[in-house]
C-alpha cells in the first residue's frame, strides 16, 4: 500500500509541476467568423522538455475570432482537481474564465485572449486532492508553461469583399407588457445548454417603457445558484433582484437588453454546497423577437360595476393608458382636469416626450406627473394654451374636451376628418366659444361625442365640466376610429 500511494504522490507531482495553461489570445489577421485548431505542448516550469502534464489537458486547443480577438477555449481533463487555472496577462495572473462543465465525463473548458501565440505563455495551477488513504490532502499551486505551434494559425488571404446591403433596423417595440421566448444556448456551441436551461423559465416576461426593455424571468435554484451576470457594454454585471421565493426555491431576476436581434452572453456561478463544488459557466441567451406577445393585463375597480364606462375603462386600464386614483378606486364621476386629460391623449397616442423645454409660465418641471405629456401634445398641435399659460389644474369643460381629441385625430390621421357629417344642431350652439364650435361639430359627427335632450331640444353643454368616464369614453373612442 505505501509503494502505490508514493507512486501516486510522485505522479502528481510530476504531473502538476507542468500542468497546461489555456494559450492567450493570438495575434492573428482572421475574420470575426474565424476559428481554427491550435496544437500546443505543456512544457516544465524551468526547461523545455515536455511535461507529463499534457495528458490531463486535451490537444489541440480551439481558437475562435471574437471582436478581433483570438480566444482560445481549452479543456482541462480531471477537472475535480482542478480549483483554478491562472494565466499571465502582462505582470500579473488571471483566471482563466470557466465556459462550461461536464462533471460525468470530469472536464472543463475554459477560454482566455491569445495576445501573442509566438510565446510560451506562463501559468499557475491550484491543484487539490483529497479523499486517497494514506497521502492526506495534497494542496498545491504549480508554475507551468505552454508553448503554441505558430505554424497552424491561418493566415487570411486577401479577398474581394461584396458590399452587402444594410440590414434594417427592427421596429421599436411599443410601450407595454409583453411575454418573450428565449433559448439558453451552449456557451461556443450552437446548442441548448440543457444543464443551464433547466434552471431558467421560458417565455421571459418583457417590459417596455420609454425605448427601455426589460427581460424577466425565474431562476430555479435559488440555493444553488449564487450569481447571475448579464454581459452589457463589454462587461457582466449582476441581474437585479426582483425577489426570492424560499420555499419555491425560486429567485425572479431582470435586466436590460438593448437589441433582441443579438444574442447575449451570461455568466451562472453555482455552488452545490453536499459536492462542495463551486463552479463558473458561461451561457448565452437567444431571444426569439417573432414570439413577443402584448399582455393586456386585466384591470378592473371595486366602483365601477354600476357605471356604463366600465368596458371603456377597463380597456384602456389594461393598456396603461389611464390609472386609477387608488388601486381599488377610478372614482368614474369624479372631474378630470386639463392636465389630466392631456396625459391621457399623450398615453393613447404614445407621443415622445423630450427634454422639458418650460413652454407653459404655469406647467413647472416638478409637476412630474403631466409636465412632460403636457409639452408633448403641444408639440403635437393637441394643446395650445393662453396668453403662455395651460391652467393644468382646471376641470375641463366639454368644448375644450371635443377640440383636444379633434386635434389629436387631425395629428394621428387627418383623412378620418374629410366628409364628416357635421350637420347637427344644438340649441345652445351660443354659448359655445368659437374656437371649439367646428370640433365640437366633427365630435359629434364621428360618434365620439354627443349631447343630450332637454325639453325636446339637443343641447351640448359646451362649458359643463366633464367627468372621468367621459374623458375614457372619447379617448376610446378615438383610438377605436384610428384602428
Amino acid at each position: 500500500m505505501k509503494k502505490n500511494v508514493m507512486g501516486l504522490l510522485t505522479a502528481l507531482l510530476l504531473i502538476f509541476t507542468a500542468l497546461p495553461v489555456l494559450p492567450a489570445a493570438a495575434e492573428v489577421t482572421a475574420t470575426e467568423e474565424a476559428s481554427y485548431e491550435l496544437p500546443f505542448n505543456v512544457l516544465q516550469e524551468k526547461s523545455d522538455e515536455v511535461s507529463a502534464a499534457g495528458t490531463y489537458v486535451k490537444s489541440p486547443a480551439e481558437v475562435k475570432v471574437e471582436d478581433g480577438k483570438a480566444i482560445v477555449y481549452m479543456t482541462l481533463l480531471d477537472s475535480q482537481y482542478w480549483q483554478s487555472l491562472k494565466i499571465q496577462d502582462g505582470d500579473k495572473f488571471v483566471d482563466a474564465e470557466v465556459v462550461s462543465e461536464n462533471e460525468e465525463e470530469k472536464t472543463r473548458l475554459v477560454k482566455f485572449e491569445l495576445k501573442d501565440v509566438e510565446k510560451t505563455l506562463n501559468a499557475k495551477a491550484h491543484i487539490i486532492v483529497t479523499g486517497i488513504p494514506g497521502l492526506g490532502e495534497y494542496d498545491k499551486t504549480h508554475d507551468i508553461r505552454f508553448q503554441f505551434d505558430a505554424s497552424e494559425v491561418p493566415v487570411e488571404e486577401e479577398t474581394e469583399v461584396e458590399e452587402t446591403p444594410e440590414t434594417p433596423e427592427a421596429p421599436a417595440i411599443e410601450d407595454g407588457d409583453y411575454t418573450i421566448g428565449f433559448k439558453v444556448l451552449h456557451a461556443t456551441e450552437e446548442k441548448e445548454s440543457p444543464g443551464m436551461a433547466r434552471f431558467i423559465e421560458t417565455p421571459a416576461a418583457l417590459s417596455v417603457k420609454d425605448g427601455k426593455q426589460v427581460v424577466t424571468f425565474t431562476l430555479t435554484n435559488n440555493e444553488q445558484i449564487t450569481a447571475f451576470q448579464v454581459e452589457q457594454n463589454d462587461e457582466f454585471v449582476d441581474a437585479t433582484v426582483v425577489s426570492v421565493d424560499e420555499e419555491k426555491n425560486h429567485r425572479v431576476v431582470s435586466f436590460e437588453v438593448a437589441d433582441f436581434s443579438k444574442i447575449m452572453n451570461a455568466k451562472v456561478s453555482v455552488h452545490v454546497a453536499s459536492a462542495n463544488h463551486t463552479g463558473n459557466h458561461t451561457v448565452r441567451l437567444a431571444f426569439d423577437q417573432d414570439s413577443i406577445a402584448k399582455v393586456d393585463t386585466p384591470v378592473s375597480f371595486n366602483d365601477i360595476d354600476n357605471t356604463w364606462a366600465k368596458p371603456y375603462i377597463e380597456a384602456l386600464a389594461a393598456q396603461q393608458i389611464v390609472k386609477g386614483k387608488t388601486a381599488d378606486t377610478f372614482a368614474p364621476n369624479d372631474q378630470i382636469t386639463r392636465a389630466q386629460f392631456a396625459l391621457i391623449i399623450a398615453r393613447a397616442l404614445n407621443l415622445e416626450k423630450q427634454e422639458f423645454q418650460g413652454t407653459f409660465s404655469d406647467v413647472t418641471k416638478e409637476m412630474e406627473g403631466f409636465a412632460y405629456e403636457v409639452e408633448a401634445a403641444n408639440r403635437a398641435g393637441i394643446i395650445k394654451g393662453d396668453e403662455g399659460k395651460f391652467n393644468p389644474t382646471a376641470p375641463i369643460t366639454r368644448q375644450q374636451m371635443a377640440t383636444m381629441i379633434i386635434r389629436a385625430i387631425e395629428f394621428k390621421d387627418a383623412s378620418a376628418l374629410e366628409n364628416v357629417d357635421t350637420t347637427v344642431k344644438f340649441a345652445d350652439v351660443s354659448h359655445m366659444s368659437g374656437y371649439a364650435k367646428e370640433a365640437v361639430q366633427l365630435a359629434v359627427g364621428l360618434g365620439i361625442i354627443d349631447g343630450d335632450v332637454v325639453n325636446g331640444e339637443k343641447v351640448f353643454a359646451p362649458k359643463a365640466n366633464a367627468t372621468r368616464a367621459h374623458a375614457v369614453k372619447m379617448v376610446y373612442n378615438m383610438l377605436e376610429l384610428n384602428k
